[in-house]
């Protein structure tokens, strides 16, 4: 989390977080994929004044992607730095 709002436990509480996400998307017959990744990342508003949009950008955005991708149906993939 950012600044004031952060916890210490952030990665154990985004953790827990997917894989409530992933029994209750199992419970309504879904699939989901999850990565989770820790470390420093950009986050804010990108774009020009024609057309703007609030993201996170950074290699370990990246990497949650791609582990995302590769995590089994409702299961939760987790980087060296959050376990």
């Amino acid at each position: 989390g950012l600044p004031p709002l952060m916890h210490i436990d952030d990665p154990t509480r985004a953790i827990r977080a997917c894989f409530d996400m992933a029994n209750f998307l199992k419970s309504m017959g879904l699939v989901g994929h999850f990565g989770v990744t820790t470390g420093r990342v950009f986050c804010g508003i990108v774009g020009s004044d024609r057309r703007r949009e609030y993201t996170v950008m950074g290699d370990t955005v990246n990497l949650s992607a791609r582990l995302m991708a590769k995590a089994p149906a409702n299961s939760v993939l987790i980087d060296q730095a959050t376990h």
